[in-house]
């Protein structure tokens, strides 16, 4: 019962982010309920009884929060307006009300008590509802993020756009932490290093086309490297600039988080791997030893 990311390229699905976001160890989620599919958030009774629970491909988030705290710790903050069957799940519920934040847990809960019997969205039969999978870790390959030797120069066109010499286009619309075109040089930047200096670098890597470092691994030791060294460690004669080189004060340094989101957003064949390749690092280990 596996809660997978997508292994080629990125999807505008909900639960793509979520299980992204979870890859990067994240501790809690925000969601919002107007910018989510319904699907994903819940299904009623009555879809329920048209559409089987086995014939949907998408378990609804409701049967998946519960879990996804108590078996890896990840809580969640979910703001909502139109499904009440949430009340059932939640540990606590906060009103708005003529811009006073007010406690009404136990009235909320007290609403679930009074329809108690009820079939709703939260006590349906849904399959895998008492466990929420295994996050798995992904491996990304070092070559996939490059842009071709005989075209080599990728240009930030604005805030969400980045094109590769070759004409690949990298779509950062769906970050809405990404606030400054600053961020978005770093980003593409951040990117072309980690290849570089980080895949290429690992043991396991055949021409940068194989590793064995998680993608929140390379980020975190990404991260630590531009603590030690400073943000000009991202700089790379790999982009145009406007004409005025690396050095014109364009970079400004962006989050782990959102440097992931970009690499999930490469839409080119081979960007991951779902399994590490393994390989052998003495010789001595790819001998089968005769048996005396």
């Amino acid at each position: 019962d596996y809660f997978e990311p997508p292994s080629h390229f990125y999807k505008k699905n909900e639960t793509h982010t979520h299980t992204q976001a979870l890859e990067m160890g994240s501790t809690n989620l925000f969601v919002d309920e107007d910018t989510c599919a319904t699907n994903f958030m819940i299904r009623d009774d009555k879809m329920m009884e048209l559409v089987a629970p086995h014939k949907e491909p998408i378990t609804p988030f409701i049967h998946k929060v519960r879990s996804l705290y108590k078996q890896h710790g990840v809580s969640t903050i979910l703001v909502i307006g139109g499904s009440g069957d949430y009340f059932q799940v939640a540990d606590h519920v906060l009103m708005m009300d003529s811009y006073a934040c007010l406690d009404v847990t136990d009235k909320a809960k007290a609403i679930v008590e009074r329809h108690n019997g009820i079939k709703s969205a939260a006590t349906s039969n849904e399959p895998s509802s008492s466990s929420f999978g295994t996050i798995t870790n992904r491996y990304p390959i070092g070559h996939a993020f490059l842009p071709p030797p005989n075209n080599s120069k990728i240009n930030v066109r604005a805030r969400t756009i980045v094109t590769y010499g070759d004409g690949l286009e990298l779509d950062l619309g769906g970050l809405e932490q990404i606030v400054h075109k600053s961020q978005t040089h770093a980003i593409a930047s951040s990117i072309q290093q980690i290849a570089t200096r980080l895949l290429s670098n690992d043991p396991s890597a055949n021409g940068g086309n194989a590793t064995t470092l998680t993608l929140a691994t390379v980020l975190r030791r990404w991260n630590e490297l531009i603590d030690r060294e400073g943000l000009d460690v991202v700089l790379s004669s790999s982009f145009n600039n406007g004409g005025d080189g690396d050095y014109n004060g364009v970079h400004a340094r962006p989050r782990m988080l959102e440097i992931a989101g970009a690499m999930n957003r490469l839409r080119r064949d081979g960007t991951f791997r779902q399994k590490p390749r393994m390989v052998c690092t003495h010789v001595l280990a790819c001998w089968r030893l005769p048996v005396l």
